[in-house]
């Protein structure tokens, strides 16, 4: 939602300029360094925040990169200081390893005849698994998950009408027991009551429809319960990205496989070289 009136606010702040002969195109493959100046000239004479700034920055250079335009870059680099630093923009840790083992251990134990807590452990366990945002778990559709070739494929992306692009992301081997568990227990729920949804995830209640963030937020904290530990599901998408670093894959694919349009979001938010590989990297080379 608020991307959506980010994108909404820049197109009306764009055609103002483009009204006004202050920017020579909106077209996304044409813009240019200039263009993208004067657009942040613009905002920057509105006095907005830094950080308001520094994301309108990072949206327009999605949009122009994705159309294989590199003029955001050519101006930053040209124009240095015309991005504000903004000091928020650091690495959180990831969900912690043993927090995850130990969530793997426990959905081994539950009780598969209580659906709701089998729902909870297969949801949390999916977004450690694929480091899906919030929105792709959530608008999922049942036939989008491959129980064949274990590969789940996310539709609903971040920016899908702009610069999101679909894309399918294995499930790892460790969690598939659960989630076969889970979509054996799925259908069996629906049989029971005499209802169907497209949706992989889906309310208990009513038309059985797409969870709304609210429902997410609940069914993670049945998990939090039983394990004893707090965790945000952004922690569970910053593991994912940090997991597949640690074992070696490039930093191209765990960007692909994270729906990010260069490394340099992978790199800055979710994932980077452990202490640990560092100190084994450094003995190696003295």
């Amino acid at each position: 939602a608020n991307q959506d009136r980010r994108l909404r606010r820049m197109d009306r702040e764009l055609i103002a300029l483009k009204e006004q002969g202050m920017i020579s195109t909106m077209a996304p493959s044409k813009m240019t360094p200039e263009d993208v100046k004067t657009f942040i000239l613009f905002r920057k004479a509105k006095k907005v925040g830094a950080s308001d700034l520094s994301h309108d920055i990072t949206l327009l250079e999605q949009f122009l990169t994705y159309s294989g335009n590199y003029a955001v870059q050519v101006c930053l680099q040209k124009n240095k200081g015309l991005k504000p630093k903004d000091n928020s923009h650091q690495r959180l840790d990831p969900l912690p390893m043993e927090i995850y083992r130990t969530i793997l251990a426990r959905s081994k134990e539950i009780d598969y005849g209580d659906f709701p807590t089998v729902r909870a452990y297969a949801m949390v366990l999916l977004y450690i698994g694929t480091g899906a945002r919030n929105k792709e778990i959530r608008f999922c559709r049942r036939d989008e998950l491959n129980d064949k070739s274990w590969l789940i494929h996310f539709t609903h992306v971040k920016g899908e009408d702009t610069y999101g692009r679909p894309r399918n992301v294995p499930i790892p081997e460790e969690i598939r027991p659960m989630m076969s568990e889970y979509l054996y227990h799925r259908d069996v729920w629906l049989a029971a009551h005499d209802k169907t949804s497209e949706m992989l995830l889906f309310q208990l209640g009513g038309e059985c429809s797409t969870l709304s963030s609210n429902s997410i937020r609940k069914i993670k904290q049945k998990v939090e319960d039983q394990i004893g530990h707090k965790f945000e599901l952004r922690d569970c998408r910053r593991a994912f990205g940090q997991t597949y670093k640690d074992r070696g894959l490039e930093m191209e694919k765990i960007s692909r496989l994270m729906g990010h349009s260069s490394t340099r979001v992978t790199e800055l938010y979710y994932c980077g070289v452990s202490e640990n590989d560092a100190i084994d990297g450094a003995r190696k080379l003295w």
